[in-house]
């Protein structure tokens, strides 16, 4: 107990030096970027006084020294305050962030369950009949869409069903001028807008979970404890239910926490091709139009979430594996 304490203490511990870094980056990243954003917030008309420029700089405290505004950011940090967006006006970057969230959570939420699901199912079925005609098809499957490029299969998706049979919209999340309301008309609007993107996400990732989850399931298939367990009388799905399958699942907990990093830091490519506002497209959007305070909200909102799904990864793999607790 007292060697799980010092692991899971020096867990924490990495943890929160790699956010101070990432904080520290935070700042320090998006000051070296090139461009001007007041240049970015005021239109380039000679009719409008410099002076207004001046009052911007001093609104947003960019003519104060770099330490002066370090410790002011940190203090904004704390309260998750990055600073009205430079592009629309006195609405906070955090706002932008939040109201894009809903639409990636929905999007890549539900991809991840699928391909969650689908690929561990296809890994342990795979695995159970190994070198068989499903083992041998599902694998050249998944490596043949694992190998295609995300944004080029999104593509492909719209041309065949929204652009030649015009059965599924080919982007947004709602039809053109409609907003989102509690009906069943919207609801369905919604769903069918969210087919082609989760199919583009989910059909290109089953392979990471499927043959991982194969490899695994094979490995532990050979050990000594599962021959036993058959020798008991047990059948093979006694066995693989009981026994295989929950002794594989170690290398898959560290996949699902980065997966549950994916879902909050958006599909950027997918986001993009379909034109889904979620956080992916508001961040590629900042970008282009040097919206640095939305642009520090995103990043320092995913960094928070691959920092904590892989802290909790590495504490459920103490929990789980006896190994890790000796050391």
């Amino acid at each position: 107990m007292k060697q799980s304490r010092k692991i899971i203490l020096r867990k924490v511990m990495n943890s929160a030096v790699t956010v101070f870094l990432v904080i520290m980056l935070n700042f320090v990243l998006f000051r070296m970027m090139p461009g001007n954003p007041i240049n970015t917030m005021v239109p380039n008309d000679p009719k409008i006084p410099e002076e207004y420029k001046l009052k911007l700089i001093d609104d947003y405290g960019l003519d104060q020294p770099w330490y002066l505004q370090f410790f002011t950011y940190l203090g904004n940090v704390a309260t998750l305050d990055f600073g009205d967006s430079f592009i629309y006006r006195n609405t906070p970057a955090t706002q932008i962030i939040q109201e894009n969230m809903m639409w990636t959570l929905l999007l890549v939420g539900t991809s991840s369950i699928l391909m969650i699901v689908i690929g561990m199912a296809m890994g342990v079925i795979a695995a159970w009949k190994r070198g068989g005609l499903f083992d041998t098809s599902s694998l050249a499957f998944s490596l043949f869409f694992y190998a295609m490029p995300t944004f080029w299969f999104g593509m492909m998706l719209i041309v065949m069903f929204a652009t030649e049979w015009k059965v599924l919209p080919p982007n947004g999340a709602l039809t053109f001028g409609e907003t989102f309301e509690n009906s069943l008309s919207c609801y369905v609007d919604v769903i069918k807008h969210l087919i082609l993107p989760v199919a583009s996400l989910t059909i290109g990732s089953i392979a990471a979970f499927s043959i991982i989850m194969r490899g695994s399931l094979i490995d532990v298939m050979t050990e000594e404890y599962i021959t036993t367990a058959r020798a008991k009388g047990l059948t093979e799905m006694q066995v693989l239910k009981n026994h295989a399958v929950p002794n594989a699942m170690l290398p898959m907990v560290a996949l699902i926490a980065i997966d549950l990093a994916f879902v909050v830091g958006g599909a950027f490519q997918t986001e993009v091709v379909f034109d889904y506002p979620g956080v992916g497209w508001a961040t590629v959007q900042a970008t282009y139009e040097l919206d640095y305070p939305v642009l520090q909200a995103a990043f320092f909102l995913i960094a928070m979430v691959v920092i904590a799904a892989n802290l909790i990864a590495d504490l459920l793999m103490i929990y789980m594996d006896p190994r890790v607790k000796l050391g």
